[in-house]
């Protein structure tokens, strides 16, 4: 699976979107994490009915914007890349400005 992270906040709290291309599946993933003390992450399209199991790039831009992170159009064309590409294994990490940044 390709992995994909944007590093933001959201109401100065820490933040993480994790998303990638699943290649076993051929799906799109998404896991957005606080860093509050809870274990549980915010959201996981694991348990989100209506993500379904072909999690689609559309759908997690808008479900990121219902927890005020818009995620930068960078992450989004590497993500849709992967896909087309059918990639199984690449990294790369985003900041709150959308720059991608070193691993």
């Amino acid at each position: 699976m390709t992995q994909r992270t944007l590093n933001t906040a959201i109401g100065g709290r820490a933040v993480t979107v994790l998303m990638g291309w699943d290649k076993p599946v051929q799906y799109h993933v998404m896991v957005v994490e606080t860093f509050d003390g809870d274990d549980e992450p915010r959201y996981s399209n694991l348990d989100d009915d209506e993500a379904g199991l072909a999690g689609r790039l559309a759908y997690f831009a808008k479900k990121a914007r219902t927890f005020g992170i818009e995620l930068p159009p960078a992450m989004l064309a590497k993500l849709q890349a992967d896909e087309v590409l059918n990639l199984g294994d690449a990294t790369s990490s985003f900041d709150a400005t959308g720059i991608e940044t070193q691993e």
